[in-house]
C-alpha cells in the first residue's frame, strides 16, 4: 500500500490503492492511497480543490474511480450507489444531512433498511424502530437528549447528525465516515459529537473524518493524511506532528510564515471611535477607537460578548448606552442602514444566514450593497453591474461561479461573496466576525491578503476570532473582551499568547463568581 503506513500483518477495514478519478478536462485524483483501521479514527485534510470531496464520493459509492482499486477487510469492491455501499458495510454522513423532517427521529433511524437488506422486517413496526432507536441511543450514552417519537425537523443540527450515526449502528456498519461534520454545529454540539466519535473508535469502528478545523483533527484523530492537488502527500501518525503549522504547511506545501502577509505600516488618524457603549445584561463600558490603515482583534472565549459588541456598532442589536464617532464627529446608528450610510461595513460569523442570499446568484449577492450605483432614470443597467461584480471576482481571486447560486459555492468563495459585496459599495470602515471560520486554509490566506489589502488602502479593520494565531499575526492591538467588558489592551510589541488566555478566562472566573 503506498504511503500508507499499515500496521504489518493486519488486514485494513478499507483500503484506497492508486485511486485515480477523471472528469472531462480535469484530474481530480491521481494515484491516491490510504488506508482505515478497526478502532482508529483516520482525519482527511486538505484545501478546497485538494480532492477529498471526490475520494468520499467514490467511497461513498456516488462516482466510480477512473483507476485503482477501493478493498473492503481485503476484498476489492465497486459500489454502484451510496445504498449499496451502505449495504456493505461504509456509511457517509454528508454536511447536507440525510434527514427527512416530516418523519419522527425513530421512523429516520430505521429509514432505509428495507425487507430483504439483512436487517428484520419488525423495524417497520413504529414501536419496534422506537425501541431499536432507543437501544442506538443508548449505546452512543446520548437516551436521555433525544426523543424517538419527536419529529426529526424539530431537532438541532447536531442532534440530527446523532440520528444518521445510529443509523449507521442499525446496520452494524463498519466503517463511518463523515464530511465536516462540525461545520455548523455549537461548540457544545460539537463537543458532544466527538465524544460519541471516540466512543466508537473504543468500541472498533473505523471512522474516516474530514474536517477544515485542525485543532479538532489534532485532537481525535490517531493518524491524518493530506491531500494537495488531488494527490497523496503524506499519511501520518498525529503524534509526529507538533502542531496545527506542521499539517499546514503540509497542505499549502510552503512555510507557514507566508500565510500571513505583512502587516501595513501606513496608520492615519482614528476613523472609527467608540466610547462607553454597553447593553445591560450583554456589555458595559466598551471604548476603544480604530486609526485608517490599522488592524484591531478582539479576542475572548465563546460567549464573551464580542459579537454583541460589533452587531451593536452596526446597528444590527441594540445597546442603551454610548457614542459612536466617525473621524472626531458623532453619529446616529440605530439600524443597519444607518451604518451603511456612514461608511460602514459588517461581515458576519454567520455568512449563510447572515451575510449572503444563498438562493440568488454570486452577480446578485456581489451588488447587493452597491446595486444604486448602477441605476439611472430608474432602471438597472445590468451591463455595468455585471463588469462590476466579475472585475470584483477577479480581484477576490473568486474560483466559483457568479451566475450560479451562492450555496453551490466552497465556504472560502461564499466568504468572498460576502466581503466583495462591501468593498463595492466602498466604506471605511469593516468589521470582519470571524472572517476564516469554516474555510479551508488556502482561502484563509486569501482573506487575510485582503484584509491587508483594505487596511493599506486606508480602511479601519476590526476584526473578531477565535483563533489567537490569526490575531497575534494580522492586527496592530488586540483587546480581550471577557464577561461583556474589555479586561486587556496589547500593542503590537506586547504580544502574549498567554497574557491573552489569562486575561479571557480572568473575566470568564469573574462572571463565573458573580453568578
Amino acid at each position: 500500500m503506498a504511503q500508507s503506513d499499515n500496521l504489518e500483518g493486519e488486514v485494513p477495514v478499507l483500503a484506497v490503492d492508486a485511486v485515480g478519478k477523471d472528469y472531462p478536462g480535469v484530474r481530480a485524483l491521481h494515484q491516491v492511497s490510504l488506508d482505515l483501521r478497526r478502532g482508529e479514527v483516520h482525519a482527511l485534510v486538505g484545501e478546497n480543490g485538494a480532492g477529498k470531496s471526490t475520494l468520499i464520493r467514490i467511497l461513498s459509492g456516488d462516482a466510480q474511480p477512473s483507476e485503482g482499486s477501493v478493498m473492503l477487510d481485503g476484498r476489492a469492491v465497486s459500489f454502484a450507489s451510496p445504498g449499496e455501499a451502505r449495504r456493505g458495510g461504509v456509511v457517509t454522513i454528508f454536511q447536507e444531512l440525510m434527514i427527512v423532517p416530516g418523519m419522527t427521529v425513530a421512523e429516520n433511524v430505521v429509514l432505509g433498511n428495507e425487507p430483504g437488506s439483512g436487517i428484520d422486517r419488525q423495524l417497520f413496526n413504529r414501536r419496534a424502530a422506537e425501541s431499536i432507536a432507543r437501544d442506538m441511543f443508548r449505546a452512543l450514552d446520548c437516551e436521555e437528549e433525544i426523543d424517538p417519537r419527536a419529529l426529526a425537523g424539530s431537532l438541532s443540527t447536531g442532534q440530527k447528525q446523532i440520528v444518521e450515526i445510529a443509523r449507521a449502528l442499525v446496520l452494524r456498519a463498519p466503517v463511518i465516515i463523515l464530511d465536516e461534520p462540525t461545520a455548523s454545529l455549537s461548540d457544545k454540539e460539537a463537543g458532544a459529537l466527538l465524544r460519541i466519535l471516540r466512543r466508537l473508535r473504543a468500541e472498533g469502528t473505523a471512522i474516516l473524518y474530514v474536517s477544515h478545523r485542525l485543532n479538532e483533527v489534532l485532537d481525535l484523530a490517531d493518524r491524518i493524511t493530506v491531500l494537495r492537488g488531488g494527490q497523496h502527500v503524506k499519511t501520518l501518525p498525529t503524534a509526529s506532528l507538533n502542531g496545527a503549522h506542521d499539517l499546514i504547511e503540509l497542505m499549502v506545501g510552503r512555510p507557514l510564515t507566508e500565510l500571513f502577509p505583512e502587516r501595513n505600516r501606513r496608520i492615519g488618524e482614528p476613523v472609527l471611535t467608540v466610547r462607553n457603549l454597553g447593553r445591560d445584561g450583554v456589555f458595559n463600558n466598551v471604548s476603544f477607537d480604530v486609526k485608517a490603515g490599522e488592524v484591531i482583534g478582539f479576542a475572548g472565549l465563546v460567549g464573551a460578548g464580542r459579537t454583541e459588541i460589533m452587531r451593536s456598532i452596526f446597528g444590527a442589536d441594540p445597546r442603551d448606552r454610548g457614542e459612536i464617532a466617525k473621524r472626531g464627529v458623532a453619529i446616529t446608528i440605530r439600524a443597519p442602514t444607518d451604518a451603511i450610510r456612514n461608511g460602514m461595513a459588517y461581515i458576519p460569523e454567520d455568512r449563510k444566514d447572515q451575510g449572503l442570499v444563498t438562493t440568488l446568484s454570486g452577480h446578485e449577492n456581489l451588488l447587493m450593497a452597491s446595486m444604486a450605483d448602477y441605476c439611472r432614470g430608474g432602471f438597472i443597467s445590468w451591463t455595468r453591474a455585471k463588469t462590476a461584480a466579475r472585475d470584483m471576482a477577479r480581484k477576490l481571486q473568486f474560483r466559483g461561479q457568479l451566475a450560479k447560486s451562492a450555496r453551490t459555492n466552497s465556504g472560502g468563495n461564499q466568504q468572498k461573496l460576502v466581503i466583495g459585496k462591501w468593498m463595492l459599495s466602498r466604506p471605511e470602515i469593516f468589521i470582519f466576525d470571524e472572517p476564516t471560520r469554516g474555510i479551508d486554509v488556502g482561502a484563509k490566506a486569501e482573506i487575510y491578503r485582503l484584509i491587508q489589502d483594505l487596511a493599506g488602502q486606508g480602511a479601519a479593520i476590526v476584526v473578531v476570532s477565535s483563533e489567537i494565531s490569526e490575531l497575534l499575526h494580522l492586527c496592530h492591538r488586540i483587546l480581550v473582551v471577557a464577561a461583556g467588558e474589555i479586561q486587556d489592551e496589547l500593542l503590537e510589541d506586547e504580544f502574549d499568547e498567554r497574557r491573552i488566555l489569562a486575561a479571557a478566562f480572568k473575566g470568564h472566573a469573574m462572571s463565573a463568581s458573580a453568578a
